[in-house]
């Protein structure tokens, strides 16, 4: 749920609070006013009705006498009120109420109760000093219900629909007030993806003026930060190539052409302890002189090819990662490699070649030491309209031996190469099983424009 929308149920809410609160108030307090209402007209009715009538003509009853009165009749319109003319013994003779009542409304039910069982006022109707009747003033709370409960009903309407406007208002206002975050999360999504050039324009007025400012300052300062993370990462990763690159001469050089002489002699040594009996003390240490001899030579061969990709210049990056291919189907667990690899290589630059052999190198690597896997896909695809090469090697083995160390340098290592370049790497397991590696390059890195 959006900022927005929270800040606009938030006022919402303690609005309808409000209401309900208020509501309650009204509704005692119309309690309070209905009470005094009913009291006041019936005592106003109480003072106006008379007590006493003229003697009434010979044959007329007491009943005829009371019937006959006028006054009650114009209480017809009097509301909160009903007016009864009754005979001493109870009867009822006259009532100003000429219709059935209609129900009070059932939410007010509680308040009903309470006006309902007040006690009516009685006024006695005397022709001379007998007694012949009386006036009940009953309180109507149905009238004063009804009515209770139509202003209520209007106010509360009136008072939500002022709500829901002001609650229309906020959203608007929320809305306007938080529209420069959306342009700020797009550059902070801009920076997040890599895009370090992404600047934030002027996000408004007052207050959020400096903010454009801030962040543009921010932005640059993190992208300074970041190529000259970038500028020495390539310098030492550079340096480590060279030193890669002097070892290999060395051992090729120095120290190859020393194992290469003494192998045949060593070789020679152990043959003529084998054919002479009296050098027959001499036999195993010859042999194991000429066997150490050529381990040293596979190894220097090894490191060889390690420290110096074999072909890499002369016959480009795809002869080379076909070659690592190769050696790696040899291993003990003979994965099958296959690759799909773009069919122009020729257009990367050193830098990327380097980079792009020694990230899969390292992958074959981790799944030697790690994967026990099958097959190996390793997919390189250049993207010109995007300006990208993309890296993706799998392989189909246990992802959990192979998850992320919490120390070491193998994909630490991968990921600093792909940065120096101002790309990335990323390394987890598969939902489906096994290890992926996705590394992406800028197509025109720094480096090559500085050249």
């Amino acid at each position: 749920m959006s900022l927005r929308i929270r800040l606009t149920l938030i006022i919402a809410s303690l609005m309808t609070l409000l209401v309900v609160a208020d509501s309650v108030r009204r509704l005692y307090d119309a309690h309070d006013d209905a009470v005094a209402e009913m009291e006041s007209v019936a005592r106003l009715a109480h003072a106006l009705l008379p007590s006493a009538l003229s003697p009434p003509p010979v044959g007329v009853s007491a009943e005829a006498l009371l019937a006959s009165i006028q006054l009650t009749r114009e209480l017809s319109s009097l509301r909160h009120l009903t007016v009864e003319v009754r005979a001493a013994s109870g009867q009822l003779i006259l009532s100003s109420r000429s219709g059935p009542e209609q129900s009070a409304p059932f939410a007010l039910g509680w308040m009903g109760e309470r006006l309902r069982n007040r006690t009516p006022l009685r006024k006695d109707i005397l022709v001379g000093q007998q007694v012949i009747g009386y006036y009940l003033l009953v309180p109507n709370a149905d009238d004063e219900l009804r009515e209770i409960w139509d202003d209520y009903v209007k106010q509360t309407s009136m008072v939500a629909a002022i709500g829901l406007i002001a609650c229309l208002m906020v959203f608007w206002a929320v809305g306007r007030a938080l529209h420069p975050l959306g342009s700020v999360m797009r550059a902070l999504s801009a920076i997040g993806e890599g895009r370090l050039d992404a600047r934030l324009e002027n996000v408004g007025p007052g207050d959020l003026a400096p903010l454009s400012e801030s962040f543009n300052s921010m932005a640059s300062t993190l992208e300074a930060a970041v190529d000259e993370r970038a500028r020495l990462l390539r310098k030492l990763i550079t340096h480590e190539e060279e030193i890669r690159h002097a070892l290999a001469r060395d051992l090729h050089d120095e120290l190859s052409p020393y194992l290469v002489a003494i192998h045949p002699h060593a070789r020679l040594l152990a043959d003529a302890c084998e054919g002479r009996p009296e050098l027959a003390e001499h036999r195993e240490s010859a042999h194991w002189m000429s066997e150490q001899v050529g381990h040293m030579l596979r190894l220097v061969r090894n490191l060889l090819e390690h420290l110096r990709p074999p072909d890499i210049e002369e016959l480009g990056l795809g002869h080379a990662l076909r070659e690592l291919g190769k050696q790696r189907s040899r291993c003990a667990d003979a994965a099958q490699v296959n690759f799909d690899l773009h069919e122009d290589l020729g257009q990367l630059s050193a830098m990327h070649d380097i980079t792009l052999y020694r990230i899969v190198q390292e992958c074959m690597t981790n799944t030697v030491k790690h994967a026990r896997c099958t097959r190996i896909d390793i997919r390189l695809d250049i993207d010109p309209a995007a300006g990208r090469v993309s890296l993706r090697v799998r392989d189909d083995g246990e992802p959990r031996p192979h998850a992320t160390p919490d120390s070491g340098f193998g994909l630490v290592g991968m990921r600093e190469r792909a940065l120096a370049l101002g790309g990335d790497c990323r390394a987890g397991p598969r939902p489906e099983g096994g290890w992926q590696v996705d590394a992406w390059l800028p197509l025109k890195t720094s480096l090559q424009e500085k050249s």
